[in-house]
């Protein structure tokens, strides 16, 4: 029985490597992932934005806000210019990404006590750049206010340090837990990275069984075991064992290498990360083989992949919170892999779960795989019946 599986394995083993198309998904196509998906992340953080000023006022107040605008991390102030419609012309050009507009009289209202709002028109067609310049502004802003707001106490008679707590009650301080630099890599990469091993397994595993189907290897297999549950299993079981020691390979480089490579937050032990994947791999496997009794030609799989991915993706919950979308993109979730995987899996390596706390994702994904185990080896003998009852029919 070892003996069968080893070779199966085998068989299975060199039909990846010896068949261009299955090699371009499950061997170059992992590398190429690796090596530049992550490449326009590698700046995790947005800095230095070119933004522009309309500085109307063009007094020391104003000019002390827009030195210290230019002095955030996030903001480089590019230029002054002298109205919007400059402005807009700019921001078309993506010359710019936003202006600030300092009103007249900015520093006149202040010393009368008097509010003058500081305007930020920017580009929300980048979400990110729009958010954090705008973040940044209103940081700034309200720093400038309260020093304003605190030297006029002072000025009154208020003792400074009386002055500080009025105008600041309590200091905040931001840690970002699990991604120190707060950047948008160490978000959304490891998810990526799971998704991309799964994609890859899925379109694989199907094309792996187009392309083995009434092979010579397996017919002859079949014949020689002339028993229909028990080539089923063989098949099967000796198929999955192909795809979990290469894709544990590809796991350990994708969750463990890369992290290193791309100086991701790894929190985890490779055991507890490789004990978690196992269901992910032989589930993923095992929807593959059900899907590719259902499809009947390459170009199939792909127009099948296409959506399938688009949709995988949306309610993984990479692009929006899961919270937010209907019921039925729940349920949704519940049939792919991908989806408990890509969720436990950043709880173990980035968050270093304990098992409490994936344990959720742990048992749906052996839920998953011995629902599909079940289905794809009812499938495999209905296979393994045609070739045998072939064989006799040739034989009659």
């Amino acid at each position: 029985m070892i003996k069968s599986l080893l070779l199966i394995s085998y068989d299975e083993l060199k039909r990846i490597f010896q068949t261009k198309a299955i090699v371009s998904v499950m061997f170059v196509g992992i590398f190429i992932y690796f090596i530049f998906y992550p490449q326009p992340y590698l700046h995790e953080a947005i800095r230095d934005v070119p933004i522009a000023v309309i500085d109307q006022d063009n007094t020391n107040y104003s000019r002390d806000l827009v030195r210290q605008l230019d002095a955030n991390k996030s903001i480089n102030i590019d230029l002054h210019i002298a109205d919007l419609e400059t402005a807009k012309k700019l921001i078309e050009e993506r010359k710019i990404y936003g202006v600030v507009l300092i009103p007249y009289r900015f520093q006149k209202n202040i010393l009368e006590g008097k509010t003058s709002p500081v305007s930020y028109y920017g580009d929300a067609s980048y979400i990110l750049i729009y958010s954090n310049v705008a973040t940044a502004i209103n940081t700034v802003a309200s720093n400038f206010g309260a020093k304003i707001s605190i030297s006029r106490k002072i000025a009154q008679g208020v003792d400074p340090a009386v002055a500080n707590n009025n105008v600041s009650p309590f200091n905040s301080q931001l840690i970002s837990l699990f991604n120190p630099q707060s950047g948008y890599a160490t978000y959304i990469i490891p998810a990526a990275f799971i998704l991309i091993l799964n994609q890859t397994l899925f379109i694989g595993s199907i094309l792996c069984r187009l392309f083995s189907k009434n092979s010579d290897f397996e017919i002859a297999f079949v014949n020689k075991q002339n028993h229909t549950v028990s080539s089923a299993l063989l098949l099967l079981s000796g198929k999955l064992l192909t795809y979990l020691v290469l894709y544990l390979i590809y796991f350990i480089i994708y969750t463990v290498f890369a992290n290193y490579w791309y100086d991701l937050p790894r929190l985890s032990h490779l055991f507890v990360s490789l004990l978690f994947i196992l269901p992910f791999i032989l589930s993923t496997s095992l929807l593959g083989k059900i899907v590719s009794h259902f499809v009947h030609t390459v170009s199939d799989v792909f127009c099948l992949i296409i959506p399938s991915s688009m949709i995988i993706f949306f309610v993984t919950g990479l692009s929006w919170p899961k919270e937010l979308m209907p019921p039925l993109f729940h349920f949704i979730g519940y049939i792919f892999p991908a989806v408990p995987a890509i969720v436990g899996s950043v709880k173990i390596n980035q968050m270093g779960a304990s098992f409490s706390e994936f344990s959720q994702q742990y048992w749906h994904l052996w839920i998953l795989t011995i629902v599909y185990f079940c289905i794809a080896f009812i499938l495999e003998k209905r296979y393994v019946q045609k070739i045998i009852s072939t064989n006799a029919r040739r034989e009659n």
